[in-house]
């Protein structure tokens, strides 16, 4: 069983979460069952429904999707435009094998610091601790995380972020202006990790006219 580490493994340093996908495959490789990083779709269903506009068609990205049952949760649920995506070329191969009974649901396999998605293309981004990962290794590469998600997320659109970060190391990030994030901060109640998690629902707003921003 992964152990749900990465909060502690942030301020360590110890352990190589941003090695890339080699990483990862090794360790879906030596323990290929499906883990739950933070939280359930049960945990997450009120603030998801709500973040959706409570429209089960609604297009979804899952980034660094892992082995999380997140979406077929959701998929059960009736979200059916879900695309999730992962370094790993191991945990991609093993999910689609699990949801051959989902076939509406895509998996690929994708760097999300180079995203080959089409812009303004989602209305909703799923992030379970990915900002997380990142921040374990190269915080710069948070700057770049982000930048793709708010290029392929749609105006008026939610990227839900689940994170160990609290929001003194995670609102200057979120909060860019080139980002164009309004932010809001859940803290999730404890489940039965005794850990406190934080949920960030960001909505991109529409850019401002020219004459606006320079008014």
């Amino acid at each position: 069983m992964l152990s749900e580490s990465a909060g502690d493994d942030e301020s360590a340093g110890t352990v190589p979460y941003g090695d890339g996908p080699e990483y990862w495959d090794m360790r879906y490789k030596a323990d290929p069952e499906p883990f739950e990083w933070l939280r359930s779709y049960a945990d997450l269903k009120s603030w998801i429904r709500e973040a959706s506009g409570h429209n089960t068609s609604a297009d979804v990205l899952h980034l660094g999707c892992g082995n999380s049952l997140l979406t077929e949760d959701m998929y059960d649920d009736g979200y059916h435009n879900i695309i999730n995506v992962d370094n790993s070329e191991v945990v991609i191969s093993q999910m689609m094998a699990r949801n051959m009974k989902r076939p509406q649901m895509l998996w690929l396999q994708m760097d999300a610091l180079d995203l080959s998605l089409p812009d303004n293309g989602f209305d909703l981004v799923l992030d379970k601790s990915l900002i997380d990962t990142f921040a374990c290794a190269d915080v710069e590469n948070i700057m770049i995380y982000l930048m793709q998600v708010s290029r392929v997320l749609r105006e008026g659109g939610r990227f839900m972020a689940i994170s160990y970060g609290a929001p003194d190391t995670r609102l200057e990030f979120l909060t860019l202006k080139h980002l164009r994030f309004e932010v809001q901060v859940v803290n999730l109640p404890p489940n039965d990790s005794s850990k406190v998690h934080y949920l960030y629902i960001c909505r991109k707003v529409p850019k401002k006219p020219a004459s606006a921003a320079n008014s």
